[in-house]
């Protein structure tokens, strides 16, 4: 086993046996390992979260984990293998049994299955929204190297319930790669050059703004560009950096290994913009470049290593800005209408965007850092708060659309979704004083609540029920808290509330600062009050629910909106009009007051 791998594997068992006084198996920190460096980038170190997500044990159907990806959406089964020989006919055999559980859950056949399963897999597969139903990927980590070409061969011609479109196998040297560059941020190129198939063949376009050219780039120039700066730069102004998958991967590694010589004419090239280009003969000079789309082409042909090593040649567009104007959002309209190639996340698509980056400027002037690319850290070291585009979003839609079903379950519509983009992101915040603390004050609050649920999910005061709200519910809870903050500020009636919760959808919001506000020393301890409280209430209908067969996880119950607004902030209106812990929460709810 690689070294690398070997240290991250004893790291996550002293950290598991610290935290949780738990002696576990290599075999689970291997799970442990995994889950941090590939599902959970944002937050390494939240193992309570990582060990909710790990399912290995007895009746497990051959699954390790479970983790819930909400980009695409999609439910992702996996298993960990440490071994130094995974041949074809058992990865097989472990895809079977793992795509047989998925089938039993399915089916409603889930008996068998111990507890951590159950949870897990039922609570991943009902928060996939209805036209993302069934989507599963099944993983592979393994210690060894391994035959993928074969595992996939052998896929396509036998009889599964899966195709290999749904399988992904990561043998040790991918991990081992992972591990090492997880962390890396990087700049533009500063300056090289491309070798041209012949010289000054080009085609040129220009107009007032840009100026642009069409060649054909050596594969030898593209293999040294890659080889100087895969991590300096050369994919900084991409969209999303390499990204594996399967079918394009094996297509352009099929034309390298058999057909260089029709390369050109089955690639869609690269687009590379650059601050600058000179033309040179059979050379182009680049300053100041970076590859804006064909990450991808680039990566397999740097690092292919089979024995056809003929010279071919790529399409490739070069873009400059003529004025040294910033050019970013040029270059990210080509970024998004041109990456096409493979799956690509909604919110990629918006992450060079003029309101992504405006936003992104003015909180890192308010010590917060914003993450508006997957996977860029650059700039996040010093900031007080550290908050994802996305994530931002969410607790908006939240707290203010009052739309957590849609949070939750369908966070692409946010970026997918013109008039929910429109709503959250292009408010123009930082003209307005108002709006502009309500911001600040609801990442404060963010930071705040995760404090606290990190407390709540370790420590013994909730019922197993109660933290199972806590765990699936944040969206629930901001959209609580954001009725809280129209009742306390009066914005709303909770009469008028409690006859039509409709309201919340039609009455105009009105922005405001709120915690910051608030000048006494026992703001968290109120806000403690009002996760704990209200997390009360909701698992008391949560059980009801369940009770009557009206769903069958918390993430059904908390899947839609229309539920939230016609169930469960039913029942909290009642419960705020008329319980005693709706004097609480009343009492509590003066940190909202703007």
């Amino acid at each position: 086993m690689k070294e690398l791998i070997r240290d991250e594997i004893n790291k996550s068992k002293n950290d598991v046996k610290q935290l949780f006084d738990v002696d576990i198996t290599e075999d689970k920190a291997f799970s442990y390992t995994i889950i941090k460096y590939y599902y959970m980038l944002k937050d390494m170190d939240n193992y309570n979260d990582i060990k909710d997500m790990i399912t290995d044990g007895a009746n497990d159907g051959g699954i390790d984990f479970v983790v819930y990806d909400e980009e695409t959406p999609k439910v992702i089964v996996g298993q960990s293998k440490m071994t130094k020989d995974l041949d074809t006919n058992t990865v097989i055999s472990e895809l079977d049994k793992m795509s047989d559980t998925v089938k039993c859950f399915l089916d409603g056949n889930t008996g068998a299955f111990n507890k951590q399963v159950k949870n897990q897999l039922q609570n991943a597969l009902d928060r996939l929204p209805d036209e993302d139903s069934g989507n599963v990927e099944y993983v592979v980590f393994t210690t060894s190297s391994v035959n993928e070409d074969s595992i996939y061969k052998r896929i396509d011609k036998g009889e599964h319930s899966y195709s290999k479109e749904m399988v992904t196998i990561y043998p040790e040297e991918e991990i081992e790669s992972q591990i090492q560059n997880i962390w890396e941020s990087i700049n533009k190129v500063e300056e090289d050059k491309v070798s041209l198939d012949r010289p000054k063949n080009y085609l040129e376009y220009e107009n007032d703004e840009l100026e642009g050219i069409m060649v054909n780039v050596s594969s030898k120039s593209i293999i040294q560009l890659y080889n100087k700066y895969m991590d300096r730069g050369l994919f900084d102004l991409n969209i999303r950096k390499y990204i594996k998958s399967k079918l394009v991967d094996s297509g352009i590694n099929k034309t390298l290994n058999e057909e260089r010589e029709n390369f050109w004419f089955l690639n869609n090239g690269l687009i590379i913009a650059c601050d600058e280009f000179v033309i040179d003969g059979n050379n182009v000079k680049l300053y100041g470049f970076s590859i804006v789309n064909g990450g991808q082409t680039t990566t397999l042909i740097g690092k292919y290593d089979g024995s056809n090593t003929q010279e071919f040649f790529v399409p490739c567009k070069i873009v400059s800005k003529k004025s040294d104007d910033d050019s970013m959002e040029f270059f990210s309209k080509i970024a998004e209408a041109t990456n096409s190639q493979k799956p690509i996340y909604a919110r990629d698509l918006k992450s060079n965007s003029p309101e992504m980056r405006t936003l992104q400027k003015w909180l890192s002037d308010e010590d917060v850092f914003l993450e508006i690319k997957r996977g860029d850290t650059k700039g996040k070291k010093n900031k007080k708060y550290k908050i994802r585009n996305d994530e931002l979003g969410q607790i908006i839609l939240s707290f203010v659309n009052q739309q957590p079903g849609t949070s939750r379950s369908g966070k692409k519509n946010i970026f997918e979704n013109n008039n929910i983009y429109t709503q959250i992101y292009k408010q123009n915040y930082e003209k307005d004083p108002s709006k502009k603390q309500f911001i600040l004050d609801l990442i404060d609050l963010n930071d705040r609540y995760q404090i606290i649920e990190d407390g709540l999910k370790k420590g013994s005061d909730l019922t197993l029920e109660e933290k199972e709200i806590l765990k699936n519910g944040k969206q629930i809870m901001f959209s609580v808290m954001g009725v809280l903050y129209r009742l306390s500020n009066e914005d709303i009636d909770e009469k008028e509330l409690l006859q039509d919760t409709n309201l919340l959808k039609t009455t105009n919001f009105t922005y405001g600062g709120f915690i910051s506000n608030y000048k006494e020393d026992d703001l968290e301890e109120l806000l403690r009050n009002i996760i704990c409280n209200s997390i009360t209430i909701v698992t008391e209908q949560y059980i009801t629910a369940m009770n009557k067969g009206e769903c069958t996880s918390v993430s059904n119950y908390f899947k839609t909106d229309k539920r939230y607004l016609t169930d469960i902030m039913v029942g909290f209106i009642k419960a705020y009009c008329r319980q005693s812990v709706g004097k609480d929460l009343k009492k509590d709810s003066k940190i909202f007051m703007r």
